[in-house]
């Protein structure tokens, strides 16, 4: 009876601390996966382009073009030290900087996207984003 009693208890404290916890294990992905996951999800993607991730501090990027509209989608190294520290900044404070202006940046997992905020599709790319995993 003790048993069933703790087990019970587990599973609650599990379900407690881990509802709604999505985990992102995207490192295995490039920038340029996404376009396709886009052109799965119906959106009309007109160009991709290799971006540098040098001025992010990123391993790659790539812009990507959807109904006249671009996107930056840049990819960190969270095996590395200072890729995880750079990965975990972008994260907390959800902003790129080009020469020190801030551009607000949707993060999961390994991933960054820049240029959402005024895309008018802006939602269902997140969406997309949501399932990029």
């Amino acid at each position: 009876m003790r048993k069933v009693i703790l087990t019970v208890a587990a599973v609650c404290l599990a379900v407690l601390f881990l509802n709604g916890c999505k985990s992102y294990d995207n490192n295995y992905l490039k920038p340029e996966d996404f376009a396709a996951r886009l052109r799965q999800a119906g959106f009309k993607v007109k160009s991709v382009r290799p971006l540098p991730g040098e001025p992010f501090r990123a391993t790659s990027g790539a812009a990507i073009l959807i109904d006249n509209s671009e996107i930056g989608v840049y990819k960190f190294d969270p095996t590395s030290a200072p890729g995880k520290k750079r990965l975990e900044q972008v994260t907390q404070s959800k902003r790129l900087y080009i020469k020190g202006l801030p551009f607000p940046v949707e993060v999961r997992g390994c991933f960054a996207i820049m240029g959402l905020e005024k895309h008018r599709m802006k939602r269902k790319i997140i969406e997309v984003f949501d399932d990029f995993y």
